[in-house]
């Protein structure tokens, strides 16, 4: 039964509903009659039959996220992923900044993944997204709102490069690696060789990084790639997926290359090593690449992962099978490689459809 009574010149009406075992109440004040108040109170008790009461509550939306964080997800995920949940947590205390839970609206969060957008990638946003939307669906089912906000929310943000601006093109690739191995092999930096291996395997930075000397098969010329490696925390984690888990075949030469450099570094655990004897960082790998893109004039300057794209794209560009790039580069599904390097695969299949064509002509 719902309680209206009179407070100075307006009305309030209040309805009980049990939670979890306790008796809660909602509130509200401010009615100028008696029967307004019992419109409202009426309508919370048909929300409240078919569920969809939405609680009185004082709290914050960026406690019942850090809440929800700790509970649900925290002894469940990665260490990365966890810090995606940091960051995700982050923004949130940033824009909501004394916003309850009970008061995020569909209007609100839309102008919060706008602002967003201007400053951050597409990808960036759908997972930040993605994130509060798990979040606001169980803010729904534990009654503190009536409707997801998160739902249908329109993604915002800056526009993925274009794949053609990720990798090298074929002549600054070979000048690329020439530029590496004219430099003697005992005073080679780690992130140089990290740059070869990344171009003669496909493999990713974390991979990479992860590598000691028994994952090196010299006698069959193949890496085991069966680990990454956390440079925040520094240790091992699985792979990217459970196909990421793969043996991939190397040239001869440049094993017999990596046998030498196992030769100077005979007393480190790890294949790539920096001054600590930990894998050198992403960053150290990146600025590496920099300066050697820049010394040889390149037309394109691409990140560490952009090496993994180029590995791809001259293989597809060599009519290699589209489905061993994909398990060489341990996607789980063709239907990633095919979907990423897309730009590659119409040139071929133009190029195909022509000799088709010209085939046929002849009958």
């Amino acid at each position: 039964m719902a309680s209206i009574y009179k407070r100075g010149k307006t009305y309030t009406a209040s309805i009980f509903v049990m939670k979890d075992g306790e008796r809660r109440r909602k509130t509200k004040s401010g009615f100028r009659t008696k029967s307004e108040a019992q419109g409202w109170a009426n309508e919370m008790e048909v929300a409240k039959q078919n569920d969809e009461l939405q609680l009185n509550s004082n709290m914050l939306f960026s406690d019942f996220f850090d809440e929800w964080f700790e509970t649900f997800k925290k002894p469940t995920v990665s260490k990365s992923t966890a810090r995606w949940y940091v960051y995700v947590s982050r923004n949130i205390h940033e824009y909501f900044k004394t916003t309850k839970i009970q008061n995020v609206t569909r209007y609100k969060y839309q102008k919060f993944l706008n602002d967003f957008g201007t400053k951050h990638g597409i990808a960036t946003s759908r997972k930040l997204n993605a994130m509060i939307k798990e979040v606001a669906r169980s803010a729904q089912y534990e009654g503190y709102i009536t409707k997801n906000f998160a739902e249908s929310a329109k993604i915002t943000g800056h526009a993925k490069k274009d794949n053609q601006l990720k990798y090298l093109d074929e002549t600054d690739m070979k000048a690329l690696v020439e530029y590496i191995e004219s430099k003697p092999l005992a005073v080679r930096a780690a992130t140089d060789m990290m740059i070869l291996f990344a171009l003669q395997s496909g493999a990713r930075y974390s991979e990479i990084a992860a590598l000691q000397w028994d994952n090196l098969d010299f006698e069959e010329s193949v890496v085991h790639i069966e680990r990454s490696w956390d440079q925040v925390s520094k240790e091992f984690k699985p792979t990217k997926t459970k196909t990421s888990v793969r043996d991939i075949a190397l040239p001869m030469l440049f094993m017999q290359e990596l046998e030498d450099w196992h030769t100077l570094s005979a007393s480190k655990s790890f294949v790539f090593t920096s001054h600590n004897m930990l894998p050198p960082t992403s960053n150290a790998a990146n600025k590496q690449l920099r300066r050697d893109l820049d010394d040889i004039s390149a037309e394109k300057v691409i990140t560490f992962h952009g090496l993994r794209h180029t590995h791809a794209s001259w293989l597809l560009s060599h009519n290699v099978d589209v489905q061993y790039v994909a398990d060489r580069l341990g996607h789980s599904d063709i239907s990633i490689t095919l979907g990423t390097y897309t730009h590659l695969l119409k040139d071929h299949r133009n190029s195909e459809a022509s000799k088709s064509v010209n085939l046929l002509s002849n009958l």
